[in-house]
């Protein structure tokens, strides 16, 4: 399915909040890591000692530190204590790497290889640059078209609003959020419809034009019917952070906002509401270093603690650590991990990834850093519509169930749905959306669920015939084999009972590992495009991750 055209949609201002460093690496541009700026010319080879101050190379050897916890401390008083430089040719070696390895790749991401050895996860260490988290902020009425003060958030589309404030068909209004968020993912919160005039349906998006979805429906005229929203924010002329909402009849619309997604808190404004063993070294030789006596590179060096002070200007790093075809940097796991107080900036490795010592002797001593191998993300897409039983074109993507539709697009009781996201997303993790009920034949409900066997749980109800009725869904993704045998990875499940009705189900939301899992969001030149060995990288790790466990969806209880 082709993401529709948003010619008001700019996708620059989609990235991500960056860390100064970041900034300064992604401005040098593609040569960057060729080009690094390391101190003066290389000094030292294998067997000789580190020169402080000067660029060193061991050539191919590795150099060991054999130390106590925490033996390498890097002072820096007025820049950065530690930089891996970017290798331009990390892939696909560092894959295999021992477990602790960490690397740099020519995007400016930070490789992990985690879990224990013998067991190996490729990882990638979520960054502001291109993660997202969620802030909750205090519930905040952003629209009541009953009420001119809190009409005020419109700034596209207000003239279109009828006397009584009530939007008009086929004339959307634009919404303001950036007095409450800088460049906003998307939000959370509550749509309600009030005083409609007749049947209808209304849809909220970011910008562009209106997406084939919709957020809530209603039946007849004198309702009042709320809903769950999670909307992607867009961008309209000089405004950064908007919402889009049209309706297909008359009402009052009311959003209330409850959550932010961004990629890092401050851009919400304040008040809103075993290892494996070291590489063979060139000439092996026992521990060459010890306290007291200087770092051998290229050798195994069992120093104790070291401390490295420098006040290297300008952002420059006391120690910058280059393998333009390998890792730059492996902390290898001890075989027992000692609780205790742990000094704040503290890095090492354990089965679950990296983590940060926080300084505190009570309770956990450290920060997990979350990682594709450990962690899901939420990203907002454009609203998708996967299915519409009233259609054929709606029933596209339905592995099973299409033989249990009536003439009117009606779903019979006690039917399973099975429903593809292929081309929306490699591997997922879960969905959130909207689901809807409509022309329904008695009381009944719909489960919406992802793995395993099917839920005692229910996703939508109703309570007689002819309703039309819509709820939010978070969901699981899963997998699903058909009985000609072919596979599918992203699949979600769909059970009625009781009634027949016809069932919509509309996408917003992705969680995934990784952003480039939720395909969408990326054309596919930019997939297949050369050179994009660690985003294939990602995707091979991303599936195998996914894969581990029973994925398969099951209508047996």
């Amino acid at each position: 399915m082709a993401r529709a055209s948003q010619p008001d949609h700019d996708p620059d201002r989609r990235r991500l909040l960056r860390r100064a460093a970041t900034v300064a690496v992604t401005t040098a541009g593609a040569g960057v890591a060729a080009t690094v700026g390391l101190p003066g010319t290389a000094q030292a080879a294998p067997g000789d000692h580190l020169t402080m101050g000067t660029t060193n190379d061991a050539g191919l050897a590795t150099t060991t530190l054999s130390l106590g916890y925490a033996g390498l401390t890097l002072r820096n008083t007025a820049g950065a204590p530690l930089r891996l430089v970017p290798g331009e040719k990390i892939y696909p070696q560092v894959l295999d790497s021992a477990s602790g390895t960490v690397a740099v790749d020519p995007s400016g991401d930070l490789f992990v290889q985690a879990g224990p050895s013998g067991n190996e996860v490729n990882s990638w260490v979520w960054t502001s640059e291109w993660a997202t988290t969620s802030v909750p902020v205090r519930p905040t009425r952003v629209l009541d078209s009953r009420d001119p003060d809190l009409r005020r958030t419109i700034v596209s589309g207000a003239s279109t609003l009828d006397p009584t404030g009530r939007l008009t068909p086929g004339n959307p209004i634009v919404l303001s959020l950036d007095h409450l968020v800088r460049d906003g993912y998307a939000l959370k919160g509550n749509v309600t419809v009030v005083g409609m005039t007749g049947p209808g349906f209304l849809t909220a998006w970011g910008s562009g034009t209106r997406p084939t979805a919709s957020t809530v429906n209603w039946s007849a005229a004198g309702q009042i019917l709320s809903n769950f929203l999670f909307a992607e924010l867009g961008a309209v002329g000089g405004y950064r952070s908007v919402l889009t909402v049209q309706v297909s009849a008359p009402t009052h619309v009311i959003v209330d906002l409850t959550s932010l997604l961004v990629g890092h808190p401050s851009q919400v404004v304040a008040g809103s509401g075993g290892a494996a063993p070291a590489a063979t070294p060139v000439d092996p030789a026992p521990a060459a270093a010890a306290p007291g006596e200087p770092i051998v590179i290229g050798l195994p060096n069992s120093p104790g603690v070291t401390t490295v002070t420098s006040a290297a200007p300008d952002g420059a790093a006391t120690l910058a650590l280059r393998n333009a075809t390998g890792a730059t940097l492996e902390l290898t796991r001890g075989d027992s991990h000692q609780l205790g107080t742990i000094d704040v900036g503290a890095i090492a490795v354990d089965p679950g990834g990296l983590y940060v010592g926080n300084g505190s002797s009570v309770g956990y001593p450290t920060h997990a850093a979350f990682s594709t191998a450990n962690a899901t993300m939420l990203v907002p897409v454009p609203p998708i519509r996967i299915l519409d039983t009233r259609s054929a074109a709606g029933r596209a993507r339905l592995l099973e169930g299409a033989g249990r539709i009536d003439a009117r697009g009606r779903v019979l009781a006690e039917t399973l749905l099975i429903v593809h996201l292929r081309d929306i997303v490699e591997y997922g993790d879960g969905m959130l959306g909207n689901i809807t009920v409509a022309d329904t034949t008695q009381g009944g409900f719909a489960t919406v669920w992802g793995t395993g066997s099917l839920p005692t749980a229910s996703t939508i109800n109703w309570a007689a015939a002819g309703q039309l009725l819509s709820n939010g869904v978070i969901t699981q993704l899963g997998g699903y084999e058909t009985v000609g045998g072919d596979y599918h990875p992203d699949v979600v499940g769909i059970y009625l009972q009781k009634s027949a009705a016809a069932v919509i189900l509309d996408v917003t939301g992705l969680l995934v590992h990784h952003p480039e899992s939720a395909v969408i969001n990326i054309p596919t030149s930019v997939r297949t495009a050369t050179g994009s060995d660690g985003r294939r990288a990602r995707t091979r790790a991303i599936r195998q991750a996914a894969e581990r466990g029973d994925r398969a969806v099951r209508a047996d209880a």
